[in-house]
């Protein structure tokens, strides 16, 4: 299969140009930044192309990955130079502004496949992942699609609203929570903090630093552009203040009842009874 990658110099264009590569695919890149799409090209082995419309042309698969706010506008531009039959697919965490830009280029008779990889480029291998399906006109066809593409992953079907909204808190919720641990520990001496940091610490800092080394434009899209992550931030807030203030007044009774609740309330997840087992083992991964 050819594959075309727009944007394949990019982290996650990266990593897919090396999957398809090694599964013995024909790959060929774009990319705005022409001398960094170029480079890469050669370093992986693959075809460059000077623009998206000469990359598109003749290939089997086109594969856009690029910031999310321009998905749409590069699908558009693309889809009338693809040949008929083709799939044109995307990557974007947000979906919402994706979804008529992938109807409008089936009219041209592409097949569309809207996806979302559950798992950044520091992946080692694609076995064991995820991969969510949002339907733009067949469900059943094209999470079968994904399938063949990506036969080792797991997909997960999911339509764009209930996308997003998860995604506000999966994803847009735990990075605003470890930006803001982040500019905390920040101002602190790191050194002391690592030698007298225990499991929790240690596995907080490497979450921290891993969604810090995110492009921050990427991070400001993931919190301002979901509809719904100021509702699950004020819920997160509020909660929060409200716990601060037990601690203030020293409410033991409050405090402890709210945990005992929220554990409760996680309780009912399948993996509960093995999380501090998993805690541990997860530190001696990561050494």
């Amino acid at each position: 299969m050819k594959i075309a990658i727009i944007g394949g110099y990019g982290r996650m264009g990266r990593w897919f140009t090396r999957y398809f590569t090694a599964h013995g695919h024909k790959v060929v890149i774009s990319g705005v930044r022409l001398h960094k799409a170029k480079t890469f090209a050669e370093e992986a082995g693959v075809d460059f192309a000077k623009n998206n419309v000469e990359a598109v042309k003749d290939v089997d698969l086109v594969m856009v990955s690029v910031p999310i706010p321009v998905a749409p506008r590069v699908i558009d531009e693309i889809a009338p130079h693809m040949k008929k039959g083709a799939i044109i697919s995307e990557i974007s965490s947000l979906k919402s502004g994706v979804v008529k830009a992938l109807v409008e280029a089936a009219s041209l008779k592409l097949r569309p496949l809207s996806l979302h990889p559950l798992f950044g480029p520091g992946a080692q291998k694609l076995r064991g992942r995820k991969i969510a399906v949002v339907p733009i006109l067949d469900s059943e066809a094209e999470n079968n699609m994904a399938k063949e593409i990506f036969p080792e992953a797991e997909t997960v079907v999911v339509n764009a609203e209930e996308h997003d909204r998860v995604m506000a808190l999966v994803l847009s919720l735990p990075h605003f929570m470890n930006v803001i641990f982040a500019s905390v520990i920040g101002d602190e001496n790191l050194g002391t903090l690592k030698r007298l940091g225990g499991t929790t610490f240690t596995l907080q800092l490497t979450l921290a630093e891993g969604v810090m080394t995110e492009d921050p434009a990427l991070q400001a899209t993931i919190q301002m552009d979901n509809k719904y992550v100021s509702r699950y931030l004020d819920d997160f807030l509020s909660k929060a203040e409200t716990v601060k203030k037990w601690i203030a007044d020293k409410d033991v009774e409050k405090f402890t009842s709210f945990c005992d609740r929220v554990e409760n309330l996680l309780s009912k997840d399948t993996g509960f009874s093995e999380a501090y087992k998993k805690m541990y083992e997860v530190l001696e991964m990561i050494g």
